[in-house]
């Protein structure tokens, strides 16, 4: 990694290679949110305005990063999380994050609406992979995800509740984004001065829903016929729906989305983890960051309860801060397909190496040999940036 860590020693220095390498239409999946983007950019400012007050004379101490999640023993705090149409960005993307998943002992989260099936993405997960379910009105087509899931190894489900409707997403309608990708002049042309991302198109395939093409005529709508991306299925979720799920589900569960504190403390009755996130600002352009319901939420639930966070996240950085304020675990998605689009699979490696590397630093610098020492340590707060109160 030295030769990488030298080039690129952040995440954000591989950006404009990943963007050089990449389809227009590629690249605003990748960075657009919704609306004005105004969630997504407000997701970064939330994290530049929490800084971390060091304690020192503790001595030195050798981090480790070890962290427990559902009986499991990860090694890192910070899993990877679902992304939608990941080979529209890079080709091949969710097998290549599922290997790099597995071999550095983080969890690899597979959306339904990934472009690699359920099967063949098990493969390569050695029975530890995560499967992140958008909850199909049919559920014929829900119990048959959750048996295939089940049988192909997946140990975490992860329900996601904050798609009752499919977002504008604005950028992307401009953008001609829709996934197999349209032929036309436009799209030939954006891919023809990305030969790398041709290439990759040429050996792994066009990319489609993988998992969700079984259920295409029963699922089939309008815009999903028109190649709107997301509007693959129709969707439903209440807490009826999800008690179903529960009873048919035998591993631990995860409800991602949730960002109010009633639905909080509601959720610890129906599943075992909670996940904060506003879609990394894709779905509702008005939303909070769940950083700033994080701490009152924390507050609700108690100590014990997991809560794992997402959007924008790009740093170790980013994630000590999350984990201070109060989550358990953080999943970050962007990150590790701008690596992959800048550098192939070891960009991936890169960026897992790069958010390591800078927890492990931070510890060192503050003297916290563990994560849970970590998570004790003080955080300053801008006034203005969080809804309620840290104390």
């Amino acid at each position: 990694m030295s030769n990488l860590a030298d080039k690129y020693p952040r995440i954000s220095d591989m950006r404009r290679r990943a963007l050089r390498r990449i389809p227009h239409f590629a690249a605003e999946y990748l960075f657009s949110g919704t609306g004005y983007d105004r969630a997504m950019d407000y997701n970064q400012e939330i994290l530049k305005n929490v800084f971390l007050t060091p304690r020192y004379l503790k001595g030195t101490v050798e981090a480790d990063l070890k962290t427990k999640l559902f009986g499991r023993v990860y090694d890192a705090p910070f899993g990877i999380a679902p992304i939608g149409m990941t080979s529209l960005i890079w080709p091949g993307a969710e097998l290549s994050l599922a290997k790099l998943a597995s071999k550095v002992n983080i969890p690899y989260t597979l959306s339904t609406v990934a472009c690699a099936s359920i099967e063949n993405v098990s493969q390569h997960l050695d029975n530890k992979g995560w499967f992140q379910l958008y909850p199909p009105k049919d559920k014929n087509v829900r119990d048959d995800l959750l048996k295939r899931a089940y049988d192909s190894g997946y140990e975490v489900l992860v329900i996601t509740s904050d798609i009752p409707a499919s977002s504008r997403r604005e950028r992307l309608r401009k953008a001609g984004v829709s996934v197999p990708p349209k032929i036309n002049l436009r799209t030939i042309f954006q891919a023809a001065i990305s030969p790398m991302w041709s290439l990759g198109i040429l050996k792994h395939g066009m990319p489609q829903f993988a998992t969700m093409d079984k259920y295409q005529k029963s699922q089939g709508n309008e815009k999903s016929k028109k190649g709107y991306a997301g509007s693959q299925m129709n969707r439903y979720l209440d807490w009826d729906y999800l008690e179903e799920v529960r009873n048919i589900w035998k591993g631990p569960i995860v409800l991602k989305g949730l960002m109010d504190n009633r639905d909080a403390l509601k959720a610890k009755d129906y599943v075992d983890a909670i996940y904060l996130s506003n879609h990394g600002g894709r779905q509702l352009d008005i939303a909070p960051s769940p950083l700033q319901v994080l701490p009152n939420i924390r507050k609700d639930l108690g100590d014990e309860f997991p809560i794992l966070i997402d959007s924008g996240f790009y740093s170790g950085q980013d994630v000590v801060k999350g984990l201070i304020l109060g989550a358990d675990f953080v999943m970050i998605g962007r990150p590790f397909v701008i690596a992959l689009a800048a550098l192939g699979a070891k960009g991936a490696a890169h960026a897992h190496y790069i958010i390591k590397d800078e927890i492990e630093n931070i510890m060192e610098q503050v003297c916290t040999k563990n994560i849970e020492e970590l998570k004790r340590e003080t955080v300053n707060v801008g006034k203005d940036f969080f809804l309620g109160s840290l104390e």
